[in-house]
C-alpha cells in the first residue's frame, strides 16, 4: 500500500508539472500572438496616415516588421524586405481580399520549411491600394522547444522534491493504518477505512470461530481414533499415509511420523498391496496376517474423495478361542464317547448272556464307574458353561475360606487316605463370592494335589489375608509339572499325566474350572513347579471383591 501511494503521488506530481508547463506555454503563446496582431493593427493604421515616400524612408533599416503596398489589381508596389518587382500578384491573398472588400483584413500562415508563423494585417488606403503589415514569430512548438531545458529542470526538481515529500506523505498515511489493532476495539484513523476495518474484524472473528470448531472437531476425531482399540490408518488417493492412530502405531511399532509415506512401509505383504490397489479403485476387501505372535484382520475400504481407510482388528484371542472351541468340541466328543462305549459294550455283553453270573458284578461295577465318570464330566462341562456365561458368580455372600477348605478336605478324606497323602491347613480369610465356586476352586486344587502326589506325600493349604489382598496357596510334594507343560495345564481336557488321570477318574477340566473362577473374581493365578519336587498354585484376590 505504501509503495502504491508513493507511486501514485509521484505520477500525479510529474503529470501535473508537465500539464501545467504545457498549458502555460500555450497561454503565453496565445497571449503573445494576440499582442502581435494588436501591434500590427496599430502600426498599419499609423503607417496608412503617411505617404509612401515617408514610409519607405522610415522603414529602410527596419526588419522586425514587413510592410507591403499592393495596387488594387494585386500588383506589389512596395516591400521593405524583398524586391517588389520579383514578387507575385497578391490579389488572392486572404488578408488583401478582405481589405479590398471591407477595408481591413488579417490572416496567419505557417511555414513548414522554416518552422515559423507569420501574421498579416492589411488596410485599404484612400486611393484603393492596400497597405499590409506582417510580422513573423516562432511556432508554439519552437517556443516550447526553446523553453524545454527550463521545463525539464523544473520537472526534475519537482520530481526530486516530490520523491521525498511522497515518501514522507505515504509514511504518514500508512503509519496509522499499520497501528490499527484488529483484535480488540480498533481505533480507526480514517473514516473511509471504517467499513473495511469492520469487515476485516467480522471475517477474523468468523475465521477464529471456524478454527475453534475445526480444532474441536479434529480433537474429537483424534481422541476417538487414539482411544480406539482397533488400529486405523487413513491413506490418500495415491496410497500414501495421511494419519495413523495410536493402536496402529503400536501394532506396527511406529516411532516416527508416517505421514506422506507409502502404506507398504507399514506392512510389506503382497496381498495387502493388492487389496490397497483394489480399494483405490473402489472395492472393499479383507485379509488376515500375522505380526509377531499376534494375528490381525485388516478391513480395507474406499473413502470417497479421500482415499482408503484400513482397520486392523486384533483377532488373536478370537482365533485362540475358536481353536480352543474346536479342540473342546473334539475333546468333549472323545471324552463322552469313551465311557459311553464302555457302558454300551458291557451292557451289550450282559444282554447277550455271555457273562457268567459270577462275573456279572464286575461288569455292573464297570458300568457304574463309567456312568459316574460320565456324570462328573457332564457336571464339569455344565459348570464351565455357566462360568463362561457369568451365571453362577452373581450369587454372592460372605465366604469363610478356611471353612470351605476344610469342607473340601473332608469330602476328599477317603481319596487322600487311599493315596496315603496328608492334608495340612494354615491361616484364614474371608471374601464376598459365590460359595459354590470357591468350593469348586478348593476341591479341584486339593483333588489334583492328591492325585498327582506320591505315597507318603502331603498337601499344604495356606490362606493369608493381608492389607487389600487375600492369598491362597495349595502346594504338594508330588510328581511336579515339566516347564514346557505349565502354560497349558489350564486348557480344557489337557492332562500332564494322562494315564494317572484316567486311573483316578479325572475329567481334565478341574484346572480350567479353577482358572475361570479366579478370572470371575478378577484374581490372579500362578503355578510354580519342578518335576519330582512338587507343585504350588498361588491365587491372589482383592479384598474389595
Amino acid at each position: 500500500m505504501k509503495k502504491k501511494i508513493f507511486f501514485n503521488i509521484m505520477v500525479l506530481t510529474t503529470g501535473a508539472v508537465l500539464v501545467v508547463a504545457a498549458v502555460l506555454c500555450l497561454l503565453f503563446y496565445n497571449k503573445f500572438a494576440a499582442q502581435v496582431r494588436s501591434d500590427l493593427q496599430v502600426r498599419a493604421k499609423m503607417l496608412a496616415s503617411y505617404d509612401l515616400e515617408y514610409v519607405a524612408n522610415i522603414l529602410g533599416d527596419v526588419h522586425d516588421i514587413r510592410v507591403t503596398l499592393i495596387e488594387p489589381d494585386g500588383t506589389v508596389a512596395f516591400d521593405n524586405t524583398v524586391d517588389h518587382k520579383l514578387m507575385e500578384n497578391h490579389l488572392y491573398r486572404e488578408e488583401v481580399r478582405e481589405a479590398l472588400s471591407s477595408g481591413e483584413g488579417e490572416s496567419s500562415r505557417y511555414s513548414n520549411t522554416i518552422g515559423l508563423r507569420t501574421y498579416y494585417y492589411a488596410v485599404r488606403l484612400a486611393d484603393g491600394s492596400v497597405l499590409r503589415v506582417a510580422k513573423t514569430i516562432n511556432s508554439i512548438w519552437k517556443m516550447f522547444a526553446g523553453a524545454l531545458p527550463t521545463v525539464i529542470a523544473i520537472v526534475l526538481f519537482t520530481v526530486i522534491l516530490g520523491y521525498f515529500v511522497a515518501g514522507r506523505l505515504a509514511q504518514k498515511v500508512v503509519e496509522p493504518i499499520k497501528k490499527v489493532n484488529l483484535n480488540g476495539v480498533p481505533d480507526i484513523p480514517y473514516d473511509e477505512l471504517a467499513p473495511f476495518v469492520k469487515t476485516i474484524i467480522q471475517h477474523r472473528r468468523q475465521i477464529a470461530e471456524d478454527n475453534e470448531k475445526l480444532k474441536a472437531r479434529t480433537d474429537t476425531i483424534n481422541a476417538i481414533m487414539d482411544n480406539m482399540s482397533e488400529g486405523v490408518v487413513l491413506l490418500d488417493r495415491h496410497g500414501d499415509v495421511l494419519s495413523v492412530n495410536k493402536s496402529a502405531a503400536s501394532i506396527f511399532e511406529i516411532r516416527e511420523s508416517m505421514e506422506g509415506r507409502s502404506a507398504l512401509e507399514l506392512l510389506r505383504n503382497i496381498d495387502f498391496a493388492d487389496n490397497i490397489q483394489k480399494a483405490l479403485q473402489g472395492y472393499r476387501s479383507e485379509m488376515s496376517f500375522q505380526k509377531g505372535k499376534r494375528e490381525y484382520r485388516a478391513l480395507i475400504s474406499p473413502v470417497a474423495e479421500i482415499g482408503v481407510v484400513v482397520f486392523f482388528l486384533d483377532i488373536t484371542e478370537k482365533s485362540e478361542a475358536e481353536r480352543m472351541r474346536k479342540e473342546f468340541s473334539a475333546n468333549v466328543s472323545h471324552e463322552l464317547k469313551t465311557p459311553l462305549t464302555s457302558i454300551y459294550g458291557n451292557a451289550e455283553m450282559l444282554e447277550a448272556g455271555v457273562v457268567k453270573d459270577s462275573d456279572k458284578p464286575v461288569f455292573y461295577c464297570k458300568i457304574k464307574n463309567e456312568a459316574a465318570r460320565l456324570m462328573a464330566l457332564i457336571e464339569d462341562i455344565m459348570m464351565l458353561s455357566e462360568l463362561d456365561e457369568g451365571k453362577v458368580q452373581a450369587r454372592c455372600e460372605k465366604v469363610d475360606l478356611a471353612e470351605v477348605a476344610w469342607e473340601c478336605a473332608g469330602a476328599l478324606e477317603q481319596k487322600a487316605a487311599e493315596h496315603q497323602v496328608a492334608i495340612n491347613f494354615a491361616g484364614s480369610g474371608e471374601m464376598t463370592a459365590n460359595r459354590f465356586l470357591i468350593y469348586e476352586l478348593f476341591y479341584n486344587l486339593i483333588d489334583n494335589a492328591i492325585k498327582y502326589n506320591k505315597a507318603g506325600g502331603k498337601v499344604e493349604v495356606v490362606i493369608a489375608q493381608t492389607g487389600e489382598e487375600i492369598k491362597i496357596t495349595v502346594a504338594d510334594n508330588g510328581i511336579g509339572i515339566p516347564a514346557e507343560e505349565q502354560q497349558r495345564i489350564f486348557e480344557r481336557f489337557y492332562r500332564v499325566d494322562k494315564s494317572r488321570s484316567k486311573r483316578s477318574g479325572g475329567t481334565g477340566l478341574g484346572l480350567a474350572i479353577v482358572k475361570h473362577v479366579v478370572l470371575a473374581y478378577a484374581g490372579q493365578i500362578h503355578v510354580v513347579s519342578e518335576p519330582g519336587k512338587g507343585t504350588e498354585f498361588q491365587i491372589v484376590f482383592s479384598k474389595a471383591i
